[in-house]
């Protein structure tokens, strides 16, 4: 290709200073000349330099006045001026015939913009994290050799400048073990007054290393803004969505674990229940830690069948059979509340799990509904109406095996 575009026409004029530091006419470099001039011009500098160099010497030695003058004469700063000039335009690189094959790759220029401000690029929200930079991953033993090559040099550094004078010698670390060993002689004369320091030694490492807990912990609100943080994912690229099947959800225990669950983890979506089918289909949309957590609820934590629950059940798990009016019903008795029992024949299924490019739900929410028509218009409303059809599918495959 052409060198079209590539700076290289460009050409920039070398100024050359009229006498190097020896005194020798600045005409061009020794290596530029034998390189880029022809052999005519390449004579002309070599005699020019060399008469220079030849009246410095003669100089030099005080030969004779009579010599040193006519090197003076023979040396001419309008002849070496126009040699300069001719030389430079002798090695332009336009005389050059091989320049135009030589292509310059422009330079790629990112198109993220450089904030003037470095603190500018983080996130404002506290609890959103900061972006993520190159993490450069260490096997166990070099971040073992790492840590061990740091705490030698901070030890020779401390022992340095303590050997200086610089920093007093620490005092020797006592206990109610060693402080007979350290001590020696002192220990021997008293020994209660010597395990009485060591005692106050003890006290005040104590209170020194509860008073660096104190001040690296959090209060409550920084303590929350942490567990947020920890919580927090960005989904903006891609999100994250699982589907379960699940026989019954009407269980106080289980409905109160899927939305406490859903809320702490930023998770959209919800728990549709449809009374023809009898399943229930939760819909769940999140970060993939998120989502990870939620299916190993829904999957190994979740006692679906009540297993250990129905012997002593919680205030939560406790419901009136039929609403009354009136607070003391017909005779004048309290309502009698009994506990809901666990569906023995509950289960639950990861149906499937994947990727979506955006959320299709603002918050988790439970809803029901009668039929199946209404439960696939419902989600039909959310563009999401092939999750039910999945639902259909298992849940009637399910029957036929059960048929079988």
């Amino acid at each position: 290709e052409g060198g079209a575009g590539t700076g290289l026409e460009q050409e920039k004029e070398v100024e050359c200073p009229p006498l190097w530091e020896d005194g020798t006419p600045g005409v061009m470099e020794w290596w530029d000349v034998d390189v880029l001039l022809p052999m005519k011009l390449r004579k002309e500098v070599v005699g020019l330099e060399g008469k220079a160099v030849l009246g410095k010497v003669r100089a030099q030695m005080a030969i004779n006045g009579e010599a040193e003058s006519e090197a003076k004469e023979e040396i001419n700063d309008d002849a070496a001026e126009k040699l300069r000039q001719t030389c430079h335009q002798a090695s332009s690189i336009s005389h050059c015939k091989t320049h135009t094959l030589i292509q310059h790759p422009p330079a790629i220029t990112t198109h993220t913009p450089t904030p003037s401000n470095p603190t500018s690029s983080l996130p404002t929200d506290p609890i959103k994290k900061p972006p993520r930079q190159a993490i450069l991953h260490l096997t166990k033993k070099e971040l073992k050799r790492q840590r061990s090559l740091r705490l030698r040099n901070r030890r020779e550094l401390l022992q340095d400048q303590q050997s200086a004078g610089l920093l007093p010698p620490p005092e020797p670390r006592l206990t109610l073990v060693n402080f007979m060993r350290v001590l020696g002689d002192q220990a021997v004369l008293d020994p209660s007054r010597m395990e009485s320091a060591v005692l106050d030694q003890i006290r005040k490492r104590k209170k020194t290393h509860d008073a660096m807990n104190a001040a690296r912990k959090l209060n409550k609100e920084q303590r929350s803004i942490k567990h947020a943080r920890k919580l927090w994912e960005d989904t903006d690229g891609e999100v994250s969505v699982a589907l379960f099947v699940v026989k019954d959800m009407g269980h106080p225990y289980h409905r109160t674990k899927v939305d406490t669950n859903a809320v702490q983890n930023s998770i959209t979506g919800g728990v549709l229940e449809c009374g023809n089918e009898g399943v229930s289909l939760v819909i769940t949309e999140g970060g993939p830690n998120a989502i990870r957590r939620f299916t190993r609820l829904m999957t190994v934590r979740m006692k679906w069948k009540g297993e250990t629950l129905d012997a002593d059940p919680e205030p939560e798990e406790m419901e009136v059979d039929e609403p009354l009016i009136d607070p003391l019903g017909e005779d004048g008795e309290t309502p009698v509340k009994k506990p809901v029992r666990f569906n023995k024949q509950n289960w639950c299924h990861l149906l499937w799990s994947g990727m979506n490019s955006k959320r299709m739900f603002n918050s988790f929410m439970f809803q029901s509904c009668a039929t199946s028509d209404a439960a696939r218009k419902i989600l039909e409303a959310k563009g999401v109406a092939h999750f039910w059809d999945q639902v259909l599918v298992f849940h009637r495959q399910l029957r036929a095996d059960e048929g079988m």
